[in-house]
């Protein structure tokens, strides 16, 4: 192992290595979101019995991170998708 663990390699690429761990980080942080969607869609649907609002919401939701994703948005675009399926939990 080195010895210099402050000294970066000289062969690497800084600019491009940083620019892909921000996509990583967007990437992790809106797949949670969708995932926390799908968590109150679980229960929407298997408690509430609200099989269609649920599929509606899943619809919803894969939109959202898609858009997300392509406009680089992330987690902002699936956000109101899971306040409003939060709410319908509440609500059903």
């Amino acid at each position: 192992m080195a010895q210099d663990h402050g000294a970066t390699a000289s062969g690497m690429d800084m600019p491009a290595h940083e620019s892909t761990y921000s996509q990583f980080i967007a990437l992790t942080e809106t797949v949670a979101t969708m995932v926390l969607c799908i968590v109150l869609l679980l229960v929407l649907w298997g408690l509430k019995g609200a099989g269609i609002l649920a599929l509606v919401g899943l619809i919803l939701t894969a939109a959202a991170g898609a858009l997300g994703g392509v406009t680089g948005l992330g987690w902002k675009m699936v956000a109101p998708v899971f306040v409003l399926i939060g709410l319908a939990c509440i609500v059903a």
